[in-house]
């Protein structure tokens, strides 16, 4: 059993932080919680009556929660776990070990997981748990959001920190190539030749228009993005990868044309939002900080809270819920309960399980050469048909450097995870092959230096940073596939599990891991579909409603509350002021026109766009 002491510093014990283009003043009270700055209860009140009980206190329960605490109804939040998240928390060291036990005894609060293996190298790392926030499942939020928009207007940001992430990178040919994603990128990058920038900017002019999808012709709405993109933009499949994968973060290669596009559309309108920079995360941990966000302003609007709890059994014709504490609660809306806390066992909600595959990685490195200046994350796609297994899906990799909050210095935790099929090991030949492939890149690029290099080969990117020509993109390829690593990188953690779902992944709500449908068990509890496999927070807002008009009959009044005062207005003004105007203006200068259409007469006339 995990102890209190163990658990990381919770956000009323933490000060703020300057947080990039994010106000970072936290309200004078913050709430607190049950469990974790003040003593869990012992016994919840006699006689004690709900609206809505929630089992499970992740992000999909506690955004509930909220909402419905806001809108009038009277809630009961519980937790099997002593600590908040659930599926979706964010775990010390000790709490992981402790985790690892149960959900291999399959313990209500931990039934989702399977293939669970732990390797903690406490002989070589003095390990302090505390100094380690580990997600179970990570995620990052695009700034042009449903998401971020309820975190501003239900005031929750108060209660959070955000950090920028911008750096985005492809793995093809052997190597992690930096996104291509703009305008200046585009002009920059000497690797293109001309015909290829033309058909690059011709896509990213087409994908921010108000009117893109007018512009599909019916029949093309029945292939694949990458059949569509090949055939109305001629891309490659190298830009098609980079695309789909890495600017669209798909993780299913069949997602059709319209999906597809609106995920590439979401990256590219999120850029220059709040700056230089599609998504955020928050600081401290994923999912697991900002459910507790919402756990706060719940318990501002009355719910009550109690962990270490769970449902025994639920009467639902006498409406009565028993608890394990003993409580008696009767029940006068409706249950909802985590895949995690059911009570029942999960073959019997009549659903096939699906599966996330995941591996959660402590290495003993920075990772500062994987990190845009002044940043501490980035993501890494293996695209399909990347790596030596011949994945069939894409592996998706969060990095988390230790200016995230979620590890000390000189370490990096990785997050690599996959949809593919668990059967004869697929999805685990595909992880450790990505692995393989980021060990090998780390000490290559930890042990690079420019001065191998000469004046020809090196190129300056701007006053800071300087970036290779093409005779020193080849020179460095060469040596990448001749080096050999005089080191090998140590591990201070290795987690690996398979998260287990009751939404198929590949062929979900917009591919974003959500269904529209309702689960309910025979006795009417509802379950959330909870986890999914999107590495962003997209989709999560439409599970909230879609529960939240189970149970109220329509979702109009959805955090539908002025959360406003006279003292916070200024700061609410200043937060939007702080919003730079998008500059998705994909018009070239007269000399770049100039140069492209010179570059056409000696190219293929074979060229044509329908927009």
């Amino acid at each position: 059993m995990t102890s209190y002491t163990d658990r990381r510093p919770s956000i009323v014990e933490r000060r703020p932080s300057s947080v990039s283009a994010f106000s970072s003043r936290r309200p004078s009270v913050i709430p607190e919680l049950q469990g974790i700055e003040k003593p869990n209860m012992e016994s919840l009140p006699d006689d004690l009556e709900c609206d809505v009980l929630i089992c499970g206190t992740g992000l999909i329960e506690s955004i509930l929660a909220a909402a419905l605490s806001w809108q009038g109804s009277k809630v009961l939040h519980i937790d099997s776990n002593q600590y908040y998240g659930d599926n979706s928390a964010t775990l010390t060291i000790e709490q992981i070990k402790s985790w690892f036990i149960n959900s291999k005894m399959q313990q209500t609060g931990f039934k989702n997981y399977k293939n669970i293996k732990l390797d903690i190298n406490d002989h070589d790392f003095k390990i302090v748990s505390r100094d380690y926030g580990i997600d179970l499942s990570p995620k990052i939020l695009f700034t042009k959001s449903n998401l971020l928009s309820l975190l501003i207007k239900s005031r929750v940001y108060h209660y959070l920190e955000f950090q920028s992430l911008s750096d985005f990178h492809t793995f093809e040919d052997n190597s992690f190539g930096k996104l291509v994603s703009s305008k200046e990128d585009i002009f920059t990058d000497e690797s293109l030749n001309l015909l290829a920038k033309r058909k690059l900017m011709k896509f990213l002019k087409f994908i921010v228009g108000d009117d893109y999808l007018a512009a599909i012709k019916e029949e093309d709405k029945v292939l694949t993005l990458k059949e569509y993109l090949s055939k109305t933009f001629k891309l490659e499949d190298k830009f098609s990868n980079e695309l789909i994968y890495t600017l669209g973060l798909v993780n299913n290669p069949n997602i059709d044309t319209i999906s597809g596009l609106e995920r590439i559309r979401r990256y590219l309108l999120s850029l220059n939002v709040y700056g230089n920079f599609p998504t955020v995360y928050s600081k401290f941990g994923g999912p697991g900080e900002i459910s507790q966000g919402f756990c706060r302003s719940a318990a501002v609007a009355g719910t009550i809270y109690k962990l270490n709890t769970k449902l025994v059994d639920y009467d639902a014709e006498s409406k009565v819920a028993n608890l394990n504490d003993g409580s008696k609660i009767k029940i006068n809306e409706r249950v909802v309960s985590s895949l995690n806390q059911s009570k029942e066992k999960l073959e019997s909600l009549g659903k096939k399980l699906h599966e996330i595959s995941r591996m959660v990685i402590i290495v003993d490195k920075p990772c500062c050469e994987w990190f845009n200046e002044g940043e501490s994350a980035s993501v890494v796609v293996f695209p399909p048909k990347s790596l030596n297994s011949n994945n069939e899906y894409p592996v998706e990799c969060l990095i988390m450097g230790a200016g995230t909050g979620c590890c000390p210095d000189g370490k990096c935790i990785w997050y690599l995870h996959t949809i593919a099929p668990t059967t004869n090991s697929v999805a685990e030949h595909d992880l450790n092959c990505a692995l393989k492939k980021m060990e090998e890149s780390i000490l290559r690029e930890s042990n690079f230096d420019f001065e191998d290099f000469d004046e020809g080969d090196l190129t300056m990117v701007n006053e800071n940073k300087l970036g290779l020509t093409p005779s020193g993109t080849l020179k460095l390829s060469q040596s990448l596939q001749n080096f050999k690593a005089k080191e090998k990188l140590r591990y201070v953690m290795k987690l690996e599990f398979t998260q287990l779902t009751i939404v198929d992944q590949a062929e979900s709500f917009r591919g974003y891991g959500y269904s529209d449908e309702i689960a309910t068990t025979k006795d009417g509890i509802i379950i959330s579909n909870m986890p999914s496999s999107e590495l962003s927070y997209d989709g999560i807002i439409e599970e909230a409603k879609k529960l939240y008009r189970e149970i109220v009959g329509d979702d109009v009044d959805f955090f539908d509350v002025d959360f406003e005062d006279d003292e916070d207005e200024k700061e609410m003004n200043d937060f939007n002021n702080m919003k730079t105007a998008m500059d998705m203006d994909m018009e070239m200068d007269d000399n770049e026109q100039a140069i492209l259409d010179e570059s056409e007469e000696g190219q293929s006339g074979d060229l044509e766009f329908e927009l």
